[in-house]
């Protein structure tokens, strides 16, 4: 009995493993891809821009946690103009807002679109192309 226990706790202990190591050369192998893609990324940004002046995109704090869309507008992969566009945006669509950047004198907002798919729905868009209460008060 004793040695039955045993063999089926090395069995479970082996299943266990195998699976363990699948995952971890799957996220291995995500890593590549994104590294890859990231430095990729990074040159294009270089050739796309003087190679003399360094590419810096300053982060802040959003002031706002939601804001509504102007007109219809494009949703971008990154914070930058030549980046590619994941899907675009109606008119009076409600969106989170995530994050800020400025990248180039453009201010940026990171969000996220309530959808029913969650698909293509977060990326960056420039901050003129978004309403915030900040907006609504003051006009």
């Amino acid at each position: 009995m004793l040695i039955f226990l045993f063999s089926v706790v090395l069995i479970g202990f082996g299943v266990y493993y195998t699976l363990m190591n699948q995952k971890l050369s799957t996220q291995k192998t995500q890593l590549k891809v994104v590294s890859r893609q990231n430095r990729e990324f990074k040159s294009k940004i270089t050739s796309a821009h003087n190679a003399q002046v360094p590419v810096i995109i300053k982060y802040k704090a959003p002031l706002f946690k939601e804001g509504t869309t102007k007109e219809i507008c494009s949703l971008y992969l990154s914070p930058m103009e030549n980046s590619p566009v994941i899907s675009n945006i109606a008119k009076n669509i409600v969106v989170e807002i995530q994050d800020s950047a400025e990248l180039f004198d453009i201010g940026w907002y990171e969000i996220s679109v309530n959808s029913q798919t969650n698909i293509n729905n977060k990326g960056w868009i420039k901050k003129v192309s978004i309403i915030t209460q900040d907006d609504t008060i003051n006009n």
